[in-house]
């Protein structure tokens, strides 16, 4: 017996990627699940980790036998990644003796079926592990999403920026760090209300969560009126760019706020970043982003305060009361 629906998903919001060389493979499987789950199909292992890089999948199906990059490499280097490690994957492989099929297991699968796939097998066996992914996200939830605004909380920083700090060592790739902070939000508490106040933080935490554009980038609620937002394998002009979009895109809500020099709600900033050839703790680098934000509330508000841009990259000013300066 399956459940269809784990809090506000049912089985049929996920979404599985299929993996696999071979065209007529993947519509093979594409048509028999897609009755049940949205599929969506690549002919590579470097494809996979490409999609997985702006979309995150709740299943993947991985043909074994690829060239170049086959199903137990294309998996391994998922793994490595934090936003892709949890989601499950199935083998599909030609061969089932106990060599392989321990291989499989090896490798970090959750299941394997063996060509030709027998259709009722494969859709049970997709679906139960659905049906086992909405359990955990549900879970996910509870623990880890800050009930008032949406965003994750501090159990999943805890959780997650260590993993993320050893992706980036790993790969030598740049992580960056920029913490939000509400402009004059006791003021607005003092003269709209809590309730307002609440639905102000909302409304904040939604714009700025929709408005990031890849699976990696998360927002984390870190105090009352105080977010963070993490940005893997972002240099500083690519950090300086969603985080002037982001301050932009929350000045254009335009919450009255009459205690405020703007008229409306705005939101202080301050950026730092972890590059790979440093030796700073990514607390030295919290703490940074925290004096940068610091700054941008003692010069004004409503602005980023950020380490140099290169000289060949300035950051744009998106209004004239909407600034953004280098520290």
């Amino acid at each position: 017996m399956y459940i269809d629906q784990v809090g506000d998903r049912t089985l049929t919001d996920c979404s599985v990627l299929i993996v696999d060389d071979q065209a007529s493979s993947r519509l093979i499987l594409e048509t028999l699940l897609d009755e049940t789950v949205a599929c969506f199909s690549v002919s590579s292992g470097r494809e996979a980790i490409e999609y997985c890089k702006h979309n995150k999948p709740d299943l993947i199906l991985m043909d074994v036998s690829m060239p170049e990059m086959d199903g137990h490499e294309t998996t391994a280097l998922l793994r490595q990644k934090p936003s892709c490690e949890h989601i499950p994957i199935i083998f599909v492989t030609s061969s089932s003796t106990e060599e392989e099929e321990s291989r499989c297991w090896d490798s970090g699968c959750v299941d394997f079926v063996v060509k030709p796939v027998n259709a009722c097998t494969l859709r049970n066996r997709v679906k139960s592990h659905l049906q086992h992914k909405l359990r955990s996200d549900f879970l996910e939830t509870l623990i880890y999403i800050d009930k008032l605004t949406g965003a994750y909380n501090r159990h999943y920083l805890d959780d997650y920026l260590p993993r993320l700090v050893k992706d980036s060592e790993r790969n030598a790739t740049p992580l960056s760090l920029v913490i939000f902070d509400v402009d004059h939000f006791k003021l607005f508490n003092d003269m709209y209300g809590h309730l307002d106040g609440d639905s102000c933080l909302w409304k904040v935490s939604k714009t700025i969560n929709d408005a990031l554009l890849r699976p990696m980038d998360k927002l984390v609620r870190i105090g009352g009126e105080e977010f963070l937002v993490i940005l893997p394998n972002t240099d500083v002009e690519g950090a300086v760019a969603v985080a002037e979009r982001l301050l932009q895109t929350v000045y254009n809500l335009n919450i009255l706020h009459n205690s405020s020099e703007y008229g409306r709600i705005t939101l202080s900033a301050g950026l730092a970043i972890k590059t790979a050839n440093d030796d700073k703790t990514i607390d030295y680098v919290m703490l940074e982003a925290d004096k940068n934000l610091y700054a941008a509330k003692t010069s004004g508000r409503n602005r980023l305060i950020s380490p140099p841009l290169t000289p060949t990259k300035k950051a744009k000013i998106p209004s004239p009361s909407h600034t953004i300066k280098s520290f």
